[in-house]
Formats: structure tokens, C-alpha cells, sequence
């Protein structure tokens, strides 16, 4: 019997180390993101929502992606074909849902919108109508500027809102864009972007309270040499925000100013370390998404891979993948990019390793 207890409470310890491990999962970047079905994660220029506890992450879909995944050579096939969501638990094993938004959606057909969603495609849930909102960015013949869509589900169908083209203060029209959620501060929206003309200028917006119109833009930071793909993010009370460098669809590495306010009082320009050896892992800045446990709260940093429209990734051996996502660190208010291959992070606890 003595035995018998000592290698049920051996067995008992192996189980409980195995269990605290179990939610560690690994995320491995140079290699394409496939979903549950084993089939690619088409999901370019996009943003992860988490709604109930679990993610969504809504990105396009291009004419020229599964080509570039079946042959390897890029091409110049910009179309949309429609906008894809995902949703995980763990941020490592996704399951494809609905297409929120097709060429059937509204003003989205091939006659009508001739150049979607580059950035955007980011969900809000507004509490009060009870409507899930995406924001994204369209050219067409509504206009161009960035389109609100809503619907009852974080998976669609989304259904035409409005288009809005006019932001006051913004110089010319936003140039890239994303969308950010202050979770830690009321979860209030903010649009980040830059202009259109020249990209030498970066923004800060709020959004009304039903979520449906981009309020007066707050010019925030400028740089002659321009930046783009810019992203925000809050980390520990500072504001972080993210560019990359002015690179068409290829890869660069990226710069980074800081706050304790979201619309003023940001560091001078500079680069963000561990951005500068491999060229932010040979992407560009797309969004990040903080992942808060139950022991601490991490952040991580999505970015693009545009291979399909640029052969310099093929070239140099980089081109496996749309989407490489790395953790940040931080000193103090001092943000790092750590460029990995691989880590582990557990959403439940909050840590990567």
C-alpha cells in the first residue's frame, strides 16, 4: 500500500507538471499560418479582436495570396476577394469562421471597389446598440476614404454602413491606418494613422460613441523623411506607437515614440531596438495585441508580409508566411522587438518564453 501511494502521488505530480505546461503553446514564425483544416491563413493588414474570451482575427484576402502559396513567385494581383475571420483561444490554434466581408457585401463587388481593405479590418463591440463595428480602408466609387460596417455576430455578415471621407485635421487623407482599443482606460477606440500624402505626419482619433464616425484627428508626431504601417499600443500606462519605414510592399525596420498620453507628449523619433538586424523579421508593422493573464501581461507585435507583391522576400529566402508575430519586452518605458523563430506563450497566465 505504501508503494502503491508513493506512485499515485508521483503520478499525481507528473499530472500537475504537465497541466501547468499544458497551456503553453508555440508560436513559429517563417512558415505559413495554416488554420484548423490545414488550409493557409489568408489574413493580410488586419487586427485580432477578443470578444467572450475568445480571439478573432479579421484580415483580407488578395487575388494575388493563394497564387504567391502555390507558386512562389510574386505578382501583382491586388484585388479583393474578401475579408476572413478566424478565431482561437490560445492565439496559436485557429478555426476559420464566416467571411464577414465578400464581393457579394455591398459596394464590394469588382465593379464598384477597386482598391479594399490594405489596413484596417478591425471589430468593436459597441454595448450599447448591441453591434459588432468594423472599420476598414476602401477605394471605390462611394468615395474613398475608410467604410464602417456592422453586424449582430464578431462573424458577419456585415452589412454596408457608411463610407466616411472627410477627417478634419488630417493632412490630405489618412494614409495607413489601424485601430486601437485602450482596454486599460475605459476601452476607449482610437484610429492611428498617418497621411496620405507623403506619410510625414501621425494621428490620433477617438470614435463617436455608437463607434460609427472617426472623430477630429490630434496630430501627435511628424518626420520629414516620412513612416508608415503605423500601430498603437498601451503597455504598463504608456502609449507606445509604432512605424515602419517608407518601403512600398517590403520589409523595414521600425521607429517608436512613447507617452503617458495618447495625444500628447511623445519621445523624439527613433528606431525600435531589435527592429534594425533583421528588418523588424523581415516585415513591416501591422498591429499588436496584449494578452492579459492571470499572472502578468504581455504584448506582441503582428507584422506583415507582403511576398505576394514584392519578389525582394523570395530574393533573400524570407518569403514563407504572411504574418510574423513577435513578443516585446520592455526597461523601464523602453520597448524591444524580440525577433524569434519561435516562442511560447500562455494566454491564461499571460507569459511567452
Amino acid at each position: 500500500m505504501k508503494k502503491l501511494s508513493t506512485m499515485l502521488l508521483a503520478l499525481s505530480l507528473v499530472s500537475i507538471t504537465l497541466s501547468a505546461f499544458a497551456s503553453l503553446q508555440t508560436i513559429t514564425n517563417d512558415t505559413w499560418w495554416k488554420d484548423a483544416a490545414g488550409n493557409p491563413i489568408y489574413a493580410q493588414g488586419g487586427g485580432i479582436s477578443k470578444f467572450n474570451g475568445t480571439y478573432y482575427w479579421y484580415g483580407v484576402q488578395y487575388g494575388g495570396a493563394s497564387s504567391y502559396y502555390s507558386s512562389g513567385t510574386a505578382n501583382s494581383d491586388t484585388s479583393f476577394v474578401q475579408v476572413n475571420c478566424y478565431s482561437s483561444t490560445d492565439l496559436v490554434h485557429w478555426t476559420k469562421q464566416n467571411a464577414p466581408v465578400t464581393t457579394s457585401t455591398k459596394n464590394f463587388s469588382a465593379s464598384v471597389c477597386s482598391g479594399c481593405s490594405i489596413r484596417g479590418q478591425s471589430v468593436f463591440y459597441n454595448s450599447s446598440s448591441k453591434q459588432y463595428v468594423m472599420w476598414m480602408g476602401y477605394t471605390g466609387t462611394p468615395g474613398d476614404g475608410i467604410v464602417c460596417l456592422t453586424s449582430s455576430s464578431p462573424t458577419g455578415n456585415f452589412t454596408w454602413d457608411h463610407i466616411q471621407t472627410n477627417f478634419p485635421n488630417v493632412y490630405h487623407s489618412p494614409g495607413d491606418l489601424s485601430f486601437f482599443v485602450d482596454v486599460d482606460h475605459g476601452s476607449v477606440p482610437y484610429m492611428v494613422c498617418s497621411d496620405s500624402h507623403g506619410r510625414e505626419h501621425a494621428y490620433i482619433s477617438t470614435l463617436s460613441s455608437d463607434y460609427k464616425t472617426i472623430n477630429s484627428a490630434t496630430l501627435i508626431s511628424e518626420w520629414p523623411q516620412g513612416q508608415e504601417a503605423n500601430d498603437m499600443f498601451c503597455y504598463n500606462g504608456v502609449y507606445y506607437y509604432v512605424m515602419s519605414n517608407l518601403a512600398g510592399w517590403g520589409y523595414s525596420y521600425a521607429w517608436c515614440v512613447w507617452s503617458s498620453s495618447p495625444t500628447s507628449g511623445y519621445t523624439a523619433d527613433a528606431e525600435l531596438a531589435g527592429t534594425t538586424a533583421d528588418y523588424t523579421h523581415h516585415s513591416q508593422i501591422c498591429f499588436g495585441i496584449e494578452v492579459a493573464g492571470s499572472s502578468t501581461t504581455s504584448f506582441v507585435m503582428m507584422g506583415d508580409r507582403w511576398a505576394d507583391f514584392d519578389s525582394i522576400y523570395q530574393k533573400n529566402g524570407v518569403g514563407s508566411g504572411y504574418n510574423e508575430w513577435c513578443p516585446m519586452s520592455f526597461s523601464g518605458k523602453t520597448p524591444t522587438f524580440n525577433s524569434k523563430s519561435s516562442f511560447q506563450i500562455d494566454t491564461s497566465t499571460g507569459k511567452w518564453q
